[in-house]
């Protein structure tokens, strides 16, 4: 037997298969080279962080939506991580209300990045909002802004904002929040589908839901660095009616390939 754990997001579909002592053939042997350096363990743990906020962002946001870079002039710069965190307070609250009265709820997910004499913060919120608005609305500085594309799948974009944040999220005269990232309480959670398998093994190559199409690239194998049971990961996306503008996308086998 094995351990397969289902999570839908949006548009998405991750699987995870797993063995455990509990659960596992007789085949299957345990790696004895498991290495739990506090190296390895920042790595597992960057890649836990970007999946959870990948999860979200591909469960709450879409095509249409905005990720924000909210900057600072150099004369209006935050002294310190307690005055940026008041910065961005104000904004939500600011952004929240005009949201509002256009009869929208704001959603977000929010990091910070404290750079080498300034930080600046990464929103990805929903759309709806004109993006002058949300310059004049921030006012401390420029507002970048880029429209999310209609993937539905936004893997790239948490792993780009973990990678902001890795270097001063745990480091007390840097970090904004106390976590890697804050979110407003409106969004949904992922359904996350956990199963016991009754089978001594797993397909080779994946077979998905009806209505999906696995990604051909994201079929990993390996050894758990934490329990050193094999495991299989992959990814599918649901199949969408609508072409890809500049792309060609087909389907073979029940696997989606671009080109």
């Amino acid at each position: 037997m094995y351990i397969k754990k289902s999570i839908f997001a949006g548009m998405t579909l991750e699987v995870e298969k797993t063995y455990t002592i509990k659960y596992k053939s007789k085949k299957v042997t345990k790696s004895g080279n498991i290495n739990p350096t506090p190296e390895n363990m920042k790595k597992v743990n960057e890649r836990n962080a970007a999946k959870k906020l990948r999860w979200q962002i591909n469960t709450n946001f879409r095509s249409g939506d905005y990720h924000l870079i909210l900057t600072y002039r150099p004369e209006e710069r935050a002294l310190n991580p307690e005055e940026a965190r008041k910065d961005l307070k104000r904004f939500l609250e600011k952004l929240r209300s005009h949201y509002k009265k256009m009869g929208l709820a704001l959603k977000y997910v929010a990091v910070a990045e404290y750079g080498k004499v300034s930080m600046h913060f990464h929103l990805v919120v929903n759309g709806g909002i004109l993006p002058e608005e949300i310059n004049r609305i921030w006012g401390h500085g420029r507002v970048g802004l880029r429209v999310l594309d209609d993937s539905g799948d936004y893997i790239k974009l948490a792993a780009y904002l973990i990678k902001q944040t890795s270097k001063t999220y745990n480091d007390p005269e840097k970090a904004v929040f106390r976590k890697r990232w804050c979110s407003s309480r409106n969004l949904k959670k992922p359904e996350i589908k956990p199963e016991i398998v009754k089978a001594d093994s797993w397909r080779e190559t994946p077979k998905v839901p009806q209505g999906y199409m696995l990604i051909a690239d994201s079929v990993e194998y390996g050894v758990s660095e934490i329990t050193g049971y094999p495991y299989q990961y992959y990814r599918a996306i649901k199949i969408s009616d609508k072409p890809k503008k500049g792309r060609r996308e087909y389907d073979k086998n029940g696997i989606r390939h671009t080109t």
